[in-house]
C-alpha cells in the first residue's frame, strides 16, 4: 500500500470512525525470529552466556510466546519485538515474525529496531529530570526563561512541570506531526515554534495529551544545555544504558543495525513500507530494539541505576512514578511523563506509542519490580497490545480482575445524568475539531443497570458496571480490549484515564448524527438547484427564455451551488493528486480549494436578502402572486436559502471557514 494512500486512509478513519483500522488480511507471519534469552554480557549484562536461560526464564518465555503469538494471529501482525524485565534482569527478549515480510527477514530482538513512537517521550522526561538534578533546569520555572532564541504562546506561564504532566493547556494538533522529507524534520525547532497549538485552557487545569508540549520540553533541554537534543540523549541516556540500537535520528544511522519495515495486512499477506518521518522528532521518532528497551526498563525499575551506571538519582526516578496530575480522583493520572493507574488489580506506570505502522507498549509494575515492552510493526494492531497486557497480568500476578461485578439496577434510575453524547475537548480552534466526530462516546444505560459506551458513528458498544455513583469499571465479561480502565461521568463531563482530555456532553444539535444528517440535507437541497431549475425553466419557458428564469435569488443560490461543486471537485482532485498533504500540510492548490468556502457566506447572505425582498413584496401586497415566482417556487427559494445558511453555520462551527489558513 502506498504511503500516501495509507496515511490518507488513516486520517479519514480518524475523522469518520475513530482510531480503529479495518482488518483486511488473515495471513500472519510465522512467529519465532531470533531468540535472545542468552544475550551478550557486554551490552546486556542481565543474562548468563555460560549457563543460558534459567528454568524460570524459560517459563516466562513460554508464557509470553503464547500471548504474542495469539495476539499476532488475532490482529494480523507481521512482526513483534518483546522484552520482559524482573528486577535487575532482562529475563526474556524475543523477536517474532518478520521485520520485512517482503524478504522474509525475521525480527531479531538484539538487532532489529522498531519505531517506538511516543514511548520515546520517556527519554525527554528523563532528560528534563537530569537537567533538574544538574541545576540547569527547574520544573516550576516558566519555559520562556530558557528560550532566548524562540518565542511560543504561554511561555511566561507554562512550566516544565506542566509539560511533563500534559497540563500546559495546549489543544491537540495532528497535521504536521509527520512530514515528507528529512529536511523538514531537521528544522524541527522552527517548525515547533511555528506550529505550536493554541493554548485553550489555563496551565495546570486539565490533563490533555500534547505531542507538541513534549517537543517544547525537548527544546527547553536543548536550549538550556546548549547542545542538540539528539546528541544529549545519546550521551546521557543511550550510552550509559547500553542502548546500542536506539536513536532519535531520522533516518536511522547504518551503525544502529536494521530497522523493521512497516506492514499493512492484505488478503494475500502484508504490504511493506518505510517508517514515517516524524516532524517533531523528540515527540516520536525514536527507534530501538527489544533489548534496548529492556535496559531502559531496568533503569526505570531500579531507581535510575543500570549495572554500574546511573542515569537518574533515586529521588528523581521515584518522583517520575508519583502521581502529579489527574482529571478526576477516580481515573488514572500522570506522573512525570508516565501514565499511572490500575490494571487488573495491579498498579501500573505505562506509555504507549503509535505511528502509521507501529504500535508499542512500555509498562512498569513497580510493586513487583517487573516490566513489559511489546512493539508490533503492523497497522491496526493497537488493540492487540491491550490483549497482551491483560494476558500478561493474568499470567504473572494471578489476576483477579475477572471477579464478578454485577450491575446495580439503581444505575438505571440515574440514567438521565449519564446518557448522551460526549465529545473530546482535545481539538477546539482548528478544522481538526472534526476529529471530535470520531473521538466521542455515546452513553446509554440498560434496564439491568449496565452503562454502554459506543462510537456515535460506528457503534461497537462496551459495557461498564457502576462501582459508586458516576464511577464505572469494565464489565469483566467484555471481550473488547481497551486501555481505559475506568470511566467517570460527573456534571456533564466524561473522564477516562490519562492522558485523554475530558469529554464534554454536547447538545442535541451538536451530535454527530445530527451534524452529518444536516450536512447531507443542506448539501442535497442546494445542489438540487442544478437539476430542478434547468428542468423547470425548460418546461415552463423553453431554452430560449432561460435568462428570464435566472432571477437574483436564484443567481445567488446558484453561485453557492457552484462554489460547492467547485470545492468538491477541487477536494477530490487534491486527494488524488497529492493525498499526503492532508497529513503533512496543505499545498497551495488545496488552500485555494478551501478558500472557495469563504464565498459561501456571501452567497448565503445575498440569497437571504433577495428572498427577503420577495417576501416583502408578498407581504406588502398581501398576495402570494406578487413574488417573481410561484408560491411553490417561493417556498423552494426560502428552503434553499435556509439550507445554505445552515451549511455555512456548520462550516463556522467546525472551523472550516478558516481552513485555508491552517
Amino acid at each position: 500500500m502506498a504511503r500516501g494512500a495509507t496515511l490518507t486512509a488513516l486520517v479519514c478513519l480518524l475523522l469518520v470512525s475513530g482510531l480503529v483500522g479495518p482488518v483486511v488480511g488473515t495471513a500472519m507471519a510465522d512467529s519465532g525470529g531470533a531468540a535472545a534469552d542468552g544475550l551478550d554480557d557486554a551490552a546486556h549484562p542481565s543474562t548468563d552466556d555460560a549457563t543460558g536461560p534459567t528454568a524460570s526464564d524459560q517459563v516466562v518465555g513460554t508464557e509470553v510466546d503464547q500471548l504474542i503469538e495469539s495476539a499476532m494471529a488475532d490482529h494480523d501482525v507481521a512482526g513483534a519485538s518483546v522484552a520482559v524485565v524482573e528486577g535487575e534482569e532482562l529475563v526474556h527478549a524475543e523477536g517474532y515474525g518478520d521485520a520485512d515480510a517482503a524478504t522474509g527477514t525475521p525480527v531479531d530482538p538484539n538487532e532489529t529496531s522498531f519505531m517506538v513512537g511516543s514511548v520515546g517521550k520517556l527519554m525527554v522526561w528523563t532528560a528534563v529530570m537530569q537537567g533538574v538534578e544538574n541545576g540547569d533546569l527547574e520544573l516550576d520555572e516558566p519555559v520562556g526563561t530558557y528560550l532566548e532564541n524562540y518565542s511560543v504562546e504561554g511561555e511566561d506561564e507554562v512550566t516544565l512541570e506542566h509539560l511533563g504532566t500534559h497540563t500546559p493547556g495546549y489543544e491537540d494538533r495532528l497535521q504536521g506531526l509527520f512530514v515528507e522529507s528529512y529536511d523538514e524534520a531537521d528544522d524541527w525547532e522552527a517548525k515547533l515554534e511555528r506550529e505550536l497549538p493554541a493554548q485553550v485552557r489555563p496551565p495546570g487545569e486539565t490533563v490533555a495529551y500534547s505531542n507538541h508540549g513534549t517537543g517544547l520540553a525537548a527544546l527547553v533541554v536543548q536550549e538550556a544545555l546548549d547542545e542538540p537534543f539528539e546528541e544529549y540523549v545519546e550521551r546521557e541516556i543511550f550510552d550509559p544504558l547500553a542502548m546500542e540500537g536506539a536513536t532519535i535520528e531520522q533516518p536511522v544511522p547504518d551503525d544502529r543495525g536494521p530497522v523493521s519495515q512497516g506492514h499493512a495486512p492484505t488478503e494475500d499477506g502484508f504490504e511493506t513500507d518505510d517508517p514515517v518521518i516524524v516532524g517533531v522528532p523528540p515527540a516520536g521518532s525514536m527507534s530501538a530494539t527489544a533489548t534496548d528497551m529492556g535496559n531502559f526498563a531496568v533503569a526505570a525499575l531500579q531507581d535510575g541505576a543500570f549495572e554500574d551506571e546511573r542515569v537518574l538519582e533515586s529521588e528523581s526516578a521515584e518522583a517520575m512514578l508519583e502521581q502529579r496530575a489527574t482529571n478526576h480522583p477516580d481515573v488514572g493520572g500522570v506522573g512525570y511523563g508516565y501514565m499511572l493507574g490500575e490494571r487488573g488489580g495491579e498498579e501500573i506506570a505505562w506509555h504507549t506509542g503509535g505511528t502509521e505502522y507501529f504500535n508499542t507498549l512500555f509498562a512498569l509494575f513497580p510493586e513487583h519490580d517487573v516490566a513489559l515492552y511489546v512493539s508490533f510493526n503492523t497497522a491496526g494492531s493497537g488493540t492487540g497490545l491491550a490483549d497482551v497486557l491483560d494476558g500478561f497480568i493474568e499470567q504473572r500476578f494471578d489476576d483477579e480482575a475477572g471477579e464478578d461485578l454485577e450491575p446495580d439496577p439503581a444505575t438505571a434510575d440515574r440514567a438521565d445524568a449519564y446518557e448522551g453524547e460526549y465529545r473530546s475537548t482535545g481539538f477546539q480552534t482548528t478544522p481538526e475539531k472534526l476529529v471530535g466526530l470520531a473521538d466521542a462516546y455515546t452513553v446509554s444505560v440498560t434496564d439491568e443497570g449496565y452503562l454502554e459506551l459506543g462510537s456515535p458513528l460506528i457503534g461497537g458498544e462496551t459495557r461498564w458496571v457502576e462501582l459508586e455513583p458516576g464511577v464505572f469499571a469494565p464489565d469483566p465479561d467484555e471481550d473488547d480490549a481497551t486501555f481505559t480502565s475506568s470511566v467517570v461521568i460527573e456534571d456533564g463531563t466524561l473522564y477516562t484515564d490519562a492522558p485523554a482530555a475530558p469529554y464534554e456532553a454536547v447538545s442535541w444539535y451538536e451530535r454527530a448524527t445530527v451534524q452529518l444528517g444536516l450536512a447531507v440535507v443542506a448539501l442535497g437541497a442546494v445542489l438540487s438547484t442544478l437539476l430542478v431549475w434547468p428542468i423547470s425553466a425548460y418546461r415552463n419557458r423553453g431554452w430560449g427564455r432561460m435568462r428570464t428564469h435566472l432571477t437574483r435569488p436564484r443567481l445567488a443560490l446558484l453561485a453557492g451551488a457552484g462554489l460547492l461543486v467547485a470545492f468538491v471537485v477541487g477536494l477530490l482532485a487534491n486527494g488524488v493528486g497529492d493525498p499526503n498533504q492532508f497529513v503533512y500540510g496543505y499545498t497551495p492548490w488545496l488552500r485555494l480549494t478551501l478558500a472557495l468556502l469563504l464565498g459561501l457566506p456571501l452567497a448565503a447572505l445575498a440569497a437571504l436578502a433577495f428572498v427577503g425582498l420577495e417576501w416583502y413584496r408578498v407581504i406588502a401586497a398581501r398576495n402570494l402572486e406578487a413574488s417573481s415566482t410561484t408560491p411553490v417556487g417561493l417556498a423552494y427559494l426560502t428552503a434553499l436559502s435556509l439550507a445554505l445558511l445552515a451549511f455555512v453555520w456548520q462550516l463556522w462551527y467546525w472551523n472550516l471557514l478558516t481552513a485555508a489558513t491552517f
